[in-house]
C-alpha cells in the first residue's frame, strides 16, 4: 500500500516549486526582454502559441485523467502498471498523429514559412511532452522529486540562458533553451518512473474503455486553450509581433503570481479523487479550505498588482514595455477568477466525475473569447486581448459557480471572504500612502510589496483568521525546532 503523503507537505512543497517558477522568470524575462525587445519576444511566444496547439492534441485530454484514475490505483501495484502502459500507448499515438499535423501545418501556411526554424525549435516540445508522465508524479503525491528536479533544471537553464542569449538575433537560442529545459525533465522522469511503475505486464491491455473519458478530457482542454492561447495566435494574426509582445509582458506577470496561487491547490486533486470514494465529509471540508486559501492569496495579489502596475512593468520589462501596463491592469482580476475556476471546474467537478459541467462552462468562455477576440483585436491590439480574456474567464466561473451552487454552501467560507476583503483595503490604503510620499519607482515597488504583504499578514493575525495563524504557528514552530537544534550543536 502507498504511503499516505502529507498534504500540507506537499502543498509546501508545490508552493516552492511554483515560487521557483516565480523567481525564474524574474531573473530570466527582464534579462531576455531588454536583448530581445517586444519584437523577439512576441515572435517566440506567437510561435510556442502554435506550437501548444499540437501539444494539445498529442496530451489528449490524458494529465487530467490519469492523474485521477491513477491516484485511485496506486495502492493495487498490478493494475497501476497495467494502466500507465495503456495511457502511455494512447499518449505515444496521439503524439504521433501531432507530429504529422505539425509538419502538415508548416509546409502549408505560408505566415509559416518565414519562421519554420523557430517552429521546429519550439515543436520538440511536442516530443519530449510524451515522456514525461507528470501525471504520475502527481498522482503518486511525488512532489518532493517534482520540486528538486524543476530547480535543477532551472539553475541549468539560467546558467545556459546568461551564456547563448546575449544580442537581440539570438531569438532561435532562446526558443531552444525554453524547449530543452522540459526536455531535460521529462527523460528524467521517465528513467525515474521505474521506482514506481513497470511497463512489463503480461495480461491483455485494454485501451477502449480510457477513450471516452480522455476524449472528453480533451475536449475541455481544446476549448480551455482557445482563450487561453488562441488570444496569442490571433494578436500575431490580426495584430503585430509587437502587440503579442506587449501582451506576454502583462499576461506574464499576472499569471507567474496567478501560478503560485493555484499551485497549492493543484496537490488536491490526487487527494481530492481518494476522499470521494472514502469519506465525502472530509472531501468537503479540503474543498472549503482549498476556496478560502485561493481568497487569501489572490484577493490581495489582484489589488497589489494593479496599484504597483507601472513599477512592475519599469523593473521586469523596461521603459519599452510600457504600453503594456493598461493591458496587465484589465486583467488583474483573473487572478481571483481563474484561481476560482480552478478548484471548482479543475478539481471538485473532475475528482466527482462531472467533468462535463466544466466543459459546458469553458465552451461558453471560449465562444465569448473568441468572438470578442476578432472585434477587439484588429482595433486595440493587446489591450482588446485583455478585455476578451477576462471576460470569458468571468463567464467561465460564473457559469461554474451556478452549476455548483446545489452541490455546495459557500456560508462556510463567508467569514473568511470578509476578512479577506477588509485587510486588502487596508493593505492598499498602505500602498497608495506610500505611492504618494515617495518618488523612485523601484522604492515604491519593493518598499510596497513588503510594506503590503505585512500589513495584511497582521490585520489577518489580528481577526484571528484560521489559514493566517497556522501559518504563522508552522513558521515559529519550525523556527523553534531550527535554533533548538543549533543550541544542541
Amino acid at each position: 500500500m502507498t504511503k499516505q503523503k502529507s498534504l500540507k507537505k506537499n502543498a509546501i512543497l508545490n508552493v516552492i516549486r511554483s515560487i521557483m517558477n516565480l523567481l525564474y522568470p524574474l531573473i530570466t524575462f527582464p534579462y531576455t526582454s531588454r536583448i530581445l525587445m517586444p519584437d523577439g519576444i512576441g515572435k517566440v511566444r506567437f510561435a510556442q502559441s502554435i506550437v501548444h496547439y499540437f501539444m494539445l492534441i498529442a496530451g489528449l485530454g490524458i494529465v487530467a485523467y490519469a492523474i485521477r484514475e491513477a491516484a485511485q490505483l496506486r495502492d493495487d501495484q498490478q493494475k497501476l502498471n497495467k494502466f500507465c502502459k495503456e495511457i502511455f500507448l494512447i499518449n505515444i499515438l496521439s503524439t504521433l498523429a501531432a507530429l504529422t499535423l505539425f509538419v502538415i501545418t508548416i509546409l502549408t501556411i505560408p505566415r509559416f514559412k518565414s519562421m519554420t526554424a523557430l517552429l521546429l525549435i519550439c515543436g520538440l516540445s511536442i516530443v519530449f511532452e510524451v515522456f514525461s508522465m507528470n501525471w504520475l508524479f502527481t498522482a503518486m503525491e511525488e512532489f518532493s522529486y517534482i520540486t528538486i528536479r524543476s530547480i535543477i533544471f532551472q539553475i541549468i537553464s539560467l546558467i545556459l540562458l546568461f551564456v547563448m542569449v546575449k544580442t537581440k538575433e539570438d531569438v532561435l537560442q532562446y526558443a531552444f533553451l525554453s524547449t530543452i529545459a522540459s526536455g531535460g525533465s521529462s527523460i528524467c522522469n521517465f528513467i525515474y518512473k521505474r521506482k514506481f511503475i513497470s511497463f512489463e505486464v503480461h495480461e491483455q491491455l485494454n485501451f477502449r474503455k480510457h477513450l471516452k473519458s480522455v476524449f472528453t478530457f480533451f475536449a475541455m482542454a481544446l476549448i480551455v486553450n482557445i482563450y487561453t492561447v488562441f488570444d496569442t495566435s490571433m494578436l500575431g494574426f490580426l495584430s503585430t509581433e509587437t502587440q503579442v509582445g506587449y501582451y506576454s509582458a502583462a499576461t506574464k506577470l499576472n499569471k507567474l503570481v496567478l501560478s503560485v496561487v493555484t499551485a497549492a491547490c493543484a496537490v488536491v486533486l490526487p487527494r481530492f479523487s481518494s476522499l470521494i470514494l472514502k469519506d465525502k465529509d472530509e472531501f468537503m471540508k479540503l474543498f472549503y479550505k482549498t476556496i478560502s486559501f485561493v481568497l487569501m492569496i489572490s484577493i490581495p495579489s489582484m489589488a497589489g498588482l494593479t496599484l504597483l502596475t507601472p513599477q512592475i512593468i519599469f523593473l521586469f520589462c523596461g521603459e519599452l514595455y510600457m504600453p503594456a501596463c493598461s493591458t496587465m491592469r484589465i486583467m488583474n482580476p483573473i487572478i481571483l477568477i481563474i484561481g476560482l475556476s480552478s478548484i471548482i471546474g479543475s478539481q471538485f467537478f473532475v475528482s466527482i466525475k462531472k467533468e462535463k459541467y466544466t466543459v459546458l462552462a469553458v465552451g461558453i468562455g471560449a465562444a465569448v473569447n473568441f468572438t470578442m477576440n476578432l472585434f477587439l483585436i484588429p482595433r486595440h491590439g493587446a489591450f482588446g486581448a485583455g478585455i476578451s480574456t477576462l471576460c470569458a474567464e468571468s463567464m467561465v466561473t460564473l457559469t461554474e459557480l451556478i452549476l455548483v451552487r446545489k452541490m455546495i454552501s459557500l456560508k462556510f467560507i463567508l467569514k473568511d471572504f470578509i476578512q479577506y476583503v477588509t485587510a486588502t483595503i487596508i493593505m492598499s490604503a498602505t500602498v497608495l500612502l506610500i505611492k504618494y510620499f515617495l518618488t523612485n519607482r523601484n522604492t515604491i515597488l519593493w518598499v510596497g510589496i513588503l510594506s503590503g504583504a505585512t500589513i495584511y499578514i497582521l490585520i489577518l493575525v489580528l481577526m484571528k483568521n484560521k489559514l493566517a495563524m497556522n501559518a504563522v504557528k508552522l513558521i515559529s514552530s519550525k523556527t523553534n525546532a531550527w535554533k533548538h537544534r543549533k543550541i544542541k550543536k
